[in-house]
Formats: structure tokens, sequence, C-alpha cells
């Protein structure tokens, strides 16, 4: 079907995913030719998280800010437990300064895309983001706890996210399932450039330079920043 014969609604959802495309490779070529310039890089990164801002209308400006805060703080933690490291952070501890710059991405694409699947997704309860804090601080002792070992990883990862699906209601459940899926690819996809030139390395990799459990990981991230992002705002998602 030629683009000019969908509906607006379909137009402007398929012009949503194929901003998010075009945003995955301008941010991974950037951060592959950058990496070493890590001051340089958050500049160059930037009129990504404004751009998707843009497009998530009245609820973009406090869903950037949260993942630009929720992320890389999740991120220190893990690199301070050992699970990654990076190779230049600009004389920052633990991680470089684009970081919350690039964070602030993924809860308003998450959201785009889910939009853009679905149609209409529901908007989290205010009060959530406690919940979402918690998880995300379960995961990160759950992956710090038991990296070492692939099968009980994958069996915890699994488990909470068979408890993030059950306990919301049934008509929250396929968007959560889109915001795993959706994790689960855009995470390995964006990283796989960067690790294979070093920009950062992981404590134990098993393909491509990153671990089996990475898109788990991802999966589980996506659901808990994208609702405790969401949950602090009200309002459509998308134009």
């Amino acid at each position: 079907m030629p683009e000019d014969s969908l509906p607006p609604s379909h137009r402007s959802d398929l012009f949503s995913l194929l901003l998010i495309a075009a945003l995955i490779v301008y941010a991974s070529y950037a951060i592959l030719l950058l990496w070493g310039q890590p001051h340089l890089l958050a500049l160059c990164l930037l009129p990504a998280p404004l751009v998707l801002m843009a497009r998530l209308g009245p609820s973009g400006p406090a869903t950037v800010v949260a993942g630009a805060v929720i992320g890389p703080l999740t991120e220190a933690a893990c690199v301070a437990g050992g699970l990654w490291s990076y190779a230049e952070t600009g004389g920052l501890p633990l991680i470089p300064p684009w970081l919350p710059v690039i964070w602030a991405c993924f809860p308003a694409a998450l959201w785009l895309i889910a939009k853009s699947l679905l149609g209409e997704v529901p908007s989290p309860k205010r009060g959530a983001l406690p919940f979402c804090l918690a998880g995300i601080v379960l995961e990160i002792v759950l992956f710090l706890t038991l990296s070492h070992s692939l099968h009980l990883i994958f069996a915890a990862a699994l488990l909470m996210g068979a408890a993030a699906v059950l306990a919301l209601p049934r008509v929250e459940r396929s968007t959560v399932l889109v915001l795993m899926a959706a994790g689960a690819v855009l995470g390995p996809v964006c990283e796989a450039l960067p690790v294979a030139a070093g920009a950062w390395s992981y404590a134990q990799p098993d393909v491509l330079g990153m671990p089996l459990w990475l898109p788990l990981a991802y999966a589980l991230f996506a659901v808990l920043v994208a609702y405790g992002a969401r949950s602090l705002v009200e309002g459509d998602i998308g134009k």
C-alpha cells in the first residue's frame, strides 16, 4: 500500500518508527567515531533526545529527564559492580558524560514504538515510579550476584519478567510485551558497533563481545524505566 494511501495516524506511526531507526544509526555511528572524545560526543548526541521529546508531545520532557537520570545511575551501579567498564570516561567516575544524553532517548523511543505498533497504549498509574525503581534495584542485584552463572541469571530474569507481566492488568500486558521485545532488540543492536570498537567492554563476553544475558537485561529494564518515566506524566503519546 503506498504511503499516501495510509490513514494519517498510520503515517504518523510509520514516521515514528523510521525516525527511531534513523536515530539508532546516527547514535551508533556517533559513539563509534567519537567515544574517545566523550564531551564532544555528548554534544553530538544531544539532538536525539530533543527530537524524541518533541515527538512525544506533552509527556516528552518528563520522560526524557527520567531516562537521563535512571539510566546512568543504573549503569554506574553495574560498572561499580564489575559487569562492564568504559574505556574513556572523560575524567568522570565510572561512566562517561554522554550516557545521560543517550539514556534520555530510551524510554521515549520505547513508548513511541509501543504506540506505533499497538495504536493506543494505556498510561501507567501515577505512583508507579517507586515500584519501578525497586524493580531496577532488584534487577541490578540479581545480575551482579548471578552473572557468573548463565543458567541462574536466565532463570531469575525470566521469573522477574513473568512477574512483571502478571502483576499488571490484562489490558496492559500487550504493552509490556512490546516494551520488552523492543528493549531486547534495541539494546544489543545499539551496542554492537561501539563494543566491537572498544568503547566499553563486558567482564564476561559471550558473543560479539556481549554477554548472552544482555537482551534479557534490556527487556526487563525497558519495562521498568519506561513505566517509571511514563508514570510521572499524563497525556497522549505522540502526535
